[in-house]
C-alpha cells in the first residue's frame, strides 16, 4: 500500500524534469511529507517513504533520506537543543544534512574523522573540512563528527550560518543537482557543549549504522523498481533478447526487497543484525539498481539517451548510489573484513 498521497505523487513526478534540471530544490516536497507526518515516522514507514520518492525522483528521495537520517541523530540524542532541531525536521520545515561519511568511516576503521577538535570551556573548537555534505541550504541543521588529539571522538549539530562554518559552492554533478551538494569548512568554529550529539562515538555509531543502511537501501530499490517498471512491456522486435536480462533483474529486486523487509523487522524488535549480510544487503541493492536503469536505457534505446527522458535520469541517477557513502570500494572492504572475523 503506497503511503505517499496521490496529490505528492503526482507533485514529485511532475517536478522530476526540473529537478533534474536544477531549476527546482530536491527540497521541494519537504513540507508537504512533513505535513504529513511522514518525516519522523517510524523505521518501516520512513523506508517505505523513501523508497516510493525515490521511484518518482531521486534528487527528492536523497533529500528526504538526509533529512530523516539528520532526524534520526538528533532523536538518539534527546538533549533540549537536539529534539528542538528534530522536531523542525519533522514538520519539513528544515532540511537536514548528514555529514556523517567520516564517522562511518572511523566507525569501520577504514578512515578517519575529517575533522579536529580542541576542548576549551564551555565546549570545543573545530577545524577540518568535510569534503562532502548536501542539503546545505541557508536554513540546514547538520551533523556530523570530530576527534580531539588524543583520540575522543563525539557527534554534533549546528545550524547553517553558525560563525566559523562555511559552505562551499554546490558541485556541478552528473546527476542530482539539486541537492546542494558542496565542501564544508570549519575555521575554530565553537561547538558549545548543549550541540553535542553524543561522546559516546563507538555506541552510538553502532545503534545507528543499521538504519542507516536500511534507508540507503530504500533509496536503491526505488529507482531499481522504476526502472524495472520503465522497461516492462517493450520487449518487441530485436528488443525481445533483454528480457531475459529484465527478468532476471527483476528477481534481484524483489530480493533485496524481502530482504530490507526481513532485517527492518529484526531491528524493529531490537534484534542484531550480522554484519556480512547488512553489508551484502547494501552492495547487493545498489548493484541491483544499476543493473534495472542499465536494462531500462537499452531498451529504450536512442530515446532513452537523451538527458531529458526519464530512463535516462535514472540511469544517472543508479549510477551515483554505488559512490554515495559509503562507497562501494568501502562496502566491499568491510565486507572482506567482516568475513574474515567469522
Amino acid at each position: 500500500m503506497a503511503l505517499l498521497n496521490e496529490q505528492l505523487r503526482a507533485q514529485i513526478a511532475d517536478n522530476a524534469s526540473a529537478v533534474d534540471k536544477a531549476e527546482l530544490p530536491g527540497r521541494h516536497a519537504l513540507p508537504e511529507l512533513g505535513q504529513a507526518g511522514l518525516i519522523g515516522a517510524d523505521l518501516a514507514t520512513s523506508a517505505q517513504v523513501v523508497r516510493e520518492i525515490a521511484a518518482l525522483d531521486l534528487s527528492v528521495g536523497f533529500t528526504a533520506w538526509a533529512t530523516r537520517m539528520t532526524y534520526e541523530y538528533l532523536r538518539r540524542a534527546n538533549t533540549p537543543y537536539a529534539s528542538q532541531l528534530a522536531d523542525q525536521l519533522a514538520s519539513g520545515a528544515r532540511p537536514g544534512v548528514t555529514g556523517m561519511a567520516g564517522a562511518f568511516k572511523e566507525a569501520a576503521g577504514v578512515g578517519s574523522l575529517d575533522l579536529s577538535a580542541e576542548r576549551v570551556d564551555g565546549g570545543y573548537r573545530i577545524n577540518g573540512k568535510l569534503g562532502w555534505a548536501s542539503n546545505l541550504y541557508e536554513d540546514a541543521v547538520v551533523v556530523t563528527g570530530a576527534k580531539t588529539a588524543d583520540d575522543h571522538k563525539f557527534l554534533f549539530a549546528f545550524e547553517a550560518g553558525h560563525e566559523g562554518v562555511t559552505f562551499g559552492k554546490p558541485f556541478g554533478l552528473l546527476g542530482l543537482n539539486a541537492t546542494e551538494s558542496a565542501w564544508v569548512d570549519f575555521d575554530n568554529a565553537f561547538i558549545p557543549d548543549e550541540q553535542v550529539v553524543t561522546e559516546d562515538f563507538t555506541e552510538y555509531m553502532a545503534g545507528v549504522r543499521p538504519v542507516f543502511v536500511l534507508m540507503q537501501v530504500a533509496e536503491c530499490l526505488g529507482v531499481a523498481e522504476a526502472a524495472i517498471a520503465g522497461a516492462e512491456g517493450r520487449f518487441d522486435g530485436v528488443k525481445v533478447t533483454f528480457e531475459q536480462d529484465w527478468q532476471e533483474a527483476r528477481e534481484r529486486v524483489a530480493d533485496v526487497a524481502r530482504r530490507q523487509q526481513e532485517t527492518i523487522e529484526a531491528v524493529t524488535d531490537g534484534g542484531s543484525v550480522d554484519p556480512v549480510d547488512l553489508l551484502t544487503l547494501r552492495l547487493d541493492a545498489a548493484d541491483a539498481a544499476v543493473r534495472a536503469a542499465n536494462i531500462e536505457v537499452r531498451v529504450a534505446g536512442g530515446a532513452g539517451y537523451a538527458k531529458s527522458a526519464p530512463a535516462s535520469r535514472r540511469y544517472r541517477e543508479a549510477s551515483f548510489l554505488p559512490v554515495q557513502s559509503p562507497s562501494e570500494a568501502q562496502l566491499r572492504y568491510e565486507l572482506q573484513a567482516a568475513q574474515a572475523k567469522q
